[in-house]
């Protein structure tokens, strides 16, 4: 038994949660739900143990030490806490790296494996007794900063549990960024370790699929509880395209859209070209005989399998990847490395990539996010601020320090970050993630009125409505 008794609890010396009850009973795997920036997060790390209550008590019946100590190491052993970004701790050797550092590293030698990162531990991982299903033998010698983010997402875990398996599981955000083969096998994973194992499990998460043993829900606003119950299942929405039912490698397709009307206006002027790419890393190809053309206006959505190299031919367009000047890339029509300068290109494209929310330079997590908002936009327009301000309910966050907003207020500030500059290419990859259901809404809302004639949108996501809303042409990786 878990127990909340009149908790209050803040980040930062900024008090947030006050007179918080809340109980888990032996057998119960939770859900929690709500807007962001509503204290979901805040709730897995008091359980956890990185925060701690200013006022009140979270009694759980298994941690009983004498000591302070003692209390320490119990926790540590019987809770396993794994946070939004932390994919990203198997990714950065230093503090000091930068997202695009992992394009730039193809060849060293340094890089560490799999077998690396486990070490001898994966003489334990026979004792979890996992179905085939969840085996990494096949990823062992593989580069870490070469794993999809579902095979990262699935080490992570692991790695965790080689530590021993937990009482108490908790994850904050585990779906966002998987295709959906990937979301269902994490969930089959959990299930079998609360299946099999005994773990109990509390999960963040909006609106994903989730394991079949969550079988009570949470909801919370403003750092108060506002429904406790049992939990139905995902919403009917969720479906998803089926990625990966067409056999064929990079097919085109055309599809009926909302914004169907913008087709007539597109040219037949290229904004992105791609001729005979090949994407290889030592022995491994990831994409091969790759073609693409983009014109002026048009609405694409880049879709595929974790792994399949969406985010790195995303790294090419936006002048991050090195691969982009030895392969038939061009950009504006010319190709790359005939000239133009980094900057002459990303000042022409605005970019929105899952990978920004990790590599924030520590100068700017202790401004307000109004302030990073100005210090990291060239040329920003007041009165385009104030209606995205508007538009995404961010009055109540801009004032705060970057370093204490949740994992949706952090991605509402990159993505009005990215609205406001002056760009021709809009490249969005999953746009979407950690958004409550409003601030979706309203991120749909904002596209329709920003993208006109001149603006051409390039999407990366994993759910058909996100396709059916924004795109008119398909490519499958």
């Amino acid at each position: 038994m878990i127990e909340f008794q009149n908790v209050q609890a803040g980040r930062h010396s900024i008090a947030l949660m006050k007179g918080f009850s809340w109980r888990i009973e032996e057998g119960e795997n939770w859900v929690i739900q709500g807007p962001n920036g509503s204290g979901k997060t805040l709730l897995l790390e008091l359980l956890a143990g990185k925060t701690h209550p200013t006022e009140g008590e979270v009694r759980i019946d298994f941690i009983d030490g004498k000591s302070w100590d003692d209390r320490y190491a119990q926790r540590k052993r019987w809770i396993h806490y794994v946070p939004t970004h932390a994919v990203q701790s198997l990714l950065k050797q230093d503090q000091h790296q930068y997202y695009q550092q992992r394009y730039y590293s193809i060849g060293d030698q340094q890089q560490p494996t799999v077998l690396d990162l486990l070490g001898n531990s994966i003489e334990a991982l026979n004792n979890l007794n996992l179905p085939e299903e969840f085996s990494i033998d096949h990823l062992l010698s593989v580069e870490v900063n070469r794993l999809s983010n579902g095979q990262l997402k699935k080490l992570l875990l692991i790695k965790v549990l080689l530590t021993g398996v937990p009482r108490l599981m908790l994850f904050d955000y585990p779906f966002e960024g998987l295709d959906q083969a990937s979301r269902l096998a994490l969930c089959r994973l959990i299930d079998y370790m609360m299946g099999h194992h005994g773990m109990q499990v509390v999960i963040v998460d909006q609106h994903n699929e989730l394991p079949s043993r969550i079988n009570r829900r949470l909801e919370i606003r403003n750092f108060e509880c506002i429904a406790v119950g049992a939990y139905a299942g995902p919403p009917d929405h969720i479906i998803e395209n089926g990625a990966g039912a067409n056999p064929n490698n990079a097919v085109t397709e055309r599809r009926d859209t909302t914004r169907a009307s913008s087709e007539t206006s597109v040219t037949d002027e290229p904004v992105v070209e791609v001729l005979n790419l090949k994407i290889q890393y030592g022995d491994k190809v990831i994409l091969e005989n790759f073609n693409w053309r983009v014109n002026k206006g048009e609405r694409w959505a880049l879709v595929g399998r974790n792994g399949a190299g969406k985010t790195t031919l995303f790294s090419m367009i936006f002048a991050d990847h090195p691969m982009a000047y030895s392969q038939n890339v061009y950009l504006f029509g010319r190709k790359r490395g005939t000239g133009e300068s980094i900057w002459d290109i990303k000042r022409r494209i605005s970019y929105l990539g899952p990978e920004q929310l990790s590599y924030l330079s520590p100068a700017n997590i202790h401004i307000t996010a109004h302030e990073y908002l100005l210090r990291t936009t060239k040329h920003w327009d007041a009165s385009q601020l104030s209606k995205l301000t508007d538009a995404f309910h961010a009055e109540s966050f801009l004032n705060l320090p970057v370093r204490v907003l949740s994992s949706g207020q952090l991605q509402v500030v990159l993505i009005m970050q990215c609205l406001l500059t002056p760009c021709e290419l809009l490249l969005l990859d999953e746009p979407f993630q950690f958004l409550d259901v409003d601030r979706k809404a309203a991120l749909n809302r904002v596209l329709n009125s920003y993208l006109d004639e001149h603006k051409t949108l390039i999407l990366i996501t994993h759910y058909a409505i996100d396709l059916e809303q924004w795109t008119n042409h398909t490519k499958r990786l």
